[in-house]
């Protein structure tokens, strides 16, 4: 791993997937080796609805307590166990309605905690509470501990959470999956002098007269367990209201709010365009951005509450076009995910590449529009671009959707084939169904599965059906195949009514120079002398490694690969 607390001394944009949070190990490509394995997860009956969370910091002991209440739907009869995903937390008590637990089991291996009852749970609705204690550990991952500077350069701790992939359940216990969404209501117990925000807006801060304070929240919408946040320090902030009436704030150190001011201007004009581009706005009625001094990765999206490491947030005024770059391109890719990935999540976590490639596209294309004179197109095609085609012409590359049985596996994917390709094969679909398509195939998408879950397919699907065009025959090749295919003209004929016939050979490119069989069905698609799209085509089936090729009769002609 290379040594993220430093600035890149490269180009942003192509050391993005190593900094962003998905990118934590952009320059590997190793993968499980899951050949349609059973997926590991939770039974599916019963279903959680709703968390109420009530945790209260032991900042100076490293620990928490916690008391969760789940509004829990039994599906089944004769149910006498509740397994919960649990990881690092000791447990005092379990109720379902009315009957305390007979057993708790904890499973450190799975990370699961099970509840044994005497009697069979009835069927419906009842809840669930459980109380507990953790710890708030130094690990960067779920809810942990780091240290500050306060206004007088003394050294303090604060507590925030990281949960994506698999680690809110070092906070509570619970379904720990991406398809099992609720809705949280929380409330945090923190000393009095310090700031506490998770997603949602503060309903309700209450001093107790000892030197703490509860601050609770209002509901959030309906959504998974990675997204679920908590910080807990000292800080200034700054401050600004979109267009739509979101408030966005960034966090910063005590005594440096000016720090953010960069990062907030892209923040408001990113969070308009989304608005706009998506025509759905963004759900919640505040979005703020905090700087963590202790961060594992670059970003993370968690709803309404974003989490930054402090180099991708914040910087003066003199900084450089590089550093303004970086820090527009991280803010405007985790804003991406408000809609990509928080509103519409993806099932599992093979489909991974549903929130990180549109994000990196998103990203480009929203700083192209605010910053021009960046060249950001130019820049994906050597950056973003040129590094996936690097990883994917190795024999150890492997497919934008990987099949993932155990969650754990997912940190794995994290990666530039994730980020890089998944952002190239979107520009590919924009280049082939048009803008137009493009924009009303994602409109439709988000409308059907807001507040879901959804799949590469469904996508797929709802571009196909915007534009008319073989999109999942197409494209789906692209994702379930890992590679990318070398096209030779071997042959151009023209015959005396104008008609060009291209023989092409194909072959699967890699960079060791073996010419292994492959095929993929490649998109074309046709330009004229001025560069105007055309016309598009694809072969109707996998191309064999010859074919003859008939472009349209135009003059001059010139294929052109859209990715």
């Amino acid at each position: 791993h290379r040594d993220l607390h430093s600035f890149p001394t490269r180009r942003s944009s192509d050391l993005f997937a190593l900094l962003c949070r998905c990118g934590k190990a952009a320059n590997a490509c190793d993968h499980p080796d899951v050949a349609n394995g059973a997926r590991i997860v939770l039974p599916p009956s019963p279903e959680p609805l709703a968390y109420n969370l009530a945790i209260a910091l032991r900042l100076e002991d490293h620990a928490f307590d916690g008391d969760v209440t789940i509004d829990v739907e039994v599906r089944e009869s004769g149910l006498r166990e509740l397994t919960l995903h649990a990881k690092e937390l000791t447990f005092t008590s379990a109720t379902f309605g009315a009957e305390l637990a007979t057993g708790i089991k904890v499973d450190n291996e799975k990370a699961t905690v099970t509840f044994s009852f005497a009697n069979a749970l009835p069927r419906g609705t009842s809840k669930l509470n459980v109380v507990y204690s953790g710890v708030l550990n130094n690990q960067m991952c779920g809810f942990y501990r780091s240290t500050y500077k306060d206004v007088k350069g003394e050294d303090k701790l604060m507590a925030s959470t990281q949960f994506e992939s698999i680690d809110a359940r070092r906070c509570f216990p619970c379904w720990d999956e991406p398809a099992r969404k609720s809705q949280f209501t929380c409330s945090l117990r923190v000393p009095v002098h310090m700031t506490a925000l998770s997603n949602m807006p503060e309903s309700q801060s209450l001093n107790h007269n000892d030197g703490t304070k509860t601050v609770s929240f209002m509901e959030t919408p309906r959504m998974s367990t990675y997204l679920l946040a908590f910080v807990v320090g000292e800080f200034d902030h700054v401050s600004a209201m979109t267009q739509h009436g979101v408030v966005i704030r960034v966090y910063c150190p005590p005594g440096k709010p000016h720090l953010g001011s960069f990062a907030l201007q892209c923040a408001v004009a990113a969070l308009d365009r989304y608005d706009d581009t998506f025509q759905i706005h963004y759900p919640l009625p505040k979005s703020d951005m905090v700087a963590i001094p202790e961060f594992a990765a670059g970003a993370m999206e968690n709803w309404g509450l974003v989490t930054y490491r402090e180099v991708d947030l914040l910087i003066d005024k003199d900084a450089s076009s590089r550093q303004r770059q970086r820090v527009a391109e991280v803010v405007i890719h985790e804003l991406a995910h408000q809609w990509f990935g928080n509103l519409v999540t993806m099932d599992w976590w093979d489909d991974l590449w549903l929130n990180e490639g549109f994000a990196t596209w998103m990203e480009t294309g929203i700083c192209d529009e605010l910053h021009p004179s960046w060249s950001m197109w130019e820049q994906f095609i050597t950056d973003m671009q040129g590094r996936a085609l690097q990883l994917d012409a190795l024999r150890s590359s492997h497919p934008i959707q990987v099949p993932i049985a155990n969650a754990e596996e997912v940190e794995q994917v994290f990666d530039a084939i994730s980020y890089c390709k998944g952002g190239s094969v979107v520009r590919m679909v924009h280049a082939v169904v048009g803008k137009d398509h493009f924009v009303q195939g994602l409109r439709a998408y988000m409308n059907e599965f807001k507040y879901g879950n959804a799949t590469t397919g469904d996508l797929w699907k709802a571009w196909e059906l915007a534009s008319g065009k073989p999109v999942t025959d197409m494209m789906g090749q692209w994702t379930t195949q890992m590679g990318f295919p070398l096209l030779e003209v071997l042959e151009a004929e023209a015959a005396a009514d104008g008609v060009v016939t291209l023989k092409l050979k194909q072959g699967w490119f890699l960079a060791d120079g073996s010419a292994p069989a492959a095929g993929f069905q490649p998109p074309s698609q046709d330009a004229t002398r001025d560069g105007e799209e055309d016309a598009y085509a694809a072969t109707p089936a996998w191309m064999p490694k010859q074919n003859s090729f008939q472009p349209p009769a135009q003059q001059p002609w010139q294929a052109q690969a859209p990715a």
